[in-house]
């Protein structure tokens, strides 16, 4: 669907990439039986696909295995914009929505680079260096004795959006 603001679409696929490899936090929705559910989770993103992890059970995973048309959402807020009445005030913002499916990864290998991704991304490529496939395998949480599931969304379609002001770009810009 095309966005009715088209002079805040963001065409360039590297300024979409910056802004999903900036924003520390990603919303994946999901739907199943006729219920909308929204999940906010950590995320990296490389080659046209978006990886996560979760835990093995639970009702993401009921929907995920139920229903892997899935969208994911990210914004990054920048500033609240005064107006001279109330309904004026705004806010400049980036945000990215991609929609695609959702597929849990089964492959040690390719689950392992998965999540070396994510690990990198919050915790440095030093740390994600010492991530293996047995960890991976291995790992089952302290609290819940749950194992990891990791899996990438492949995206079908993916549109970002933009509204920055003079001032909004001026201390962006410095703050990078």
């Amino acid at each position: 669907m095309p966005s009715l603001r088209t002079d805040r679409v963001i065409e360039d696929p590297k300024v979409i990439e910056e802004i999903l490899n900036r924003v520390p936090v990603g919303h994946l929705g999901l739907s199943w039986k006729n219920h909308p559910y929204v999940v906010p989770l950590l995320f990296a993103a490389m080659d046209g696909s978006i990886y996560l992890h979760c835990s093995d059970s639970g009702m993401m995973m009921e929907f995920l295995r139920n229903n892997s048309s899935v969208c994911f959402e990210v914004e990054e807020f920048l500033d609240i914009v005064p107006g001279l009445v109330p309904c004026k005030y705004t806010n400049t913002y980036r945000s990215v929505i991609a929609f695609g499916t959702a597929h849990i990864l089964t492959d040690p290998d390719e689950k392992t680079a998965g999540l070396h991704l994510i690990v990198a991304k919050y915790a440095g490529e030093e740390v994600a260096r010492t991530l293996t496939k047995d960890m991976v395998e291995e790992y089952r949480s302290m609290l819940l004795h749950r194992s990891t599931v990791v899996f990438k969304i492949r995206i079908d379609q993916i549109t970002g959006k933009r509204f920055e002001t003079e001032k909004t770009n001026v201390s962006t810009a410095a703050s990078r």
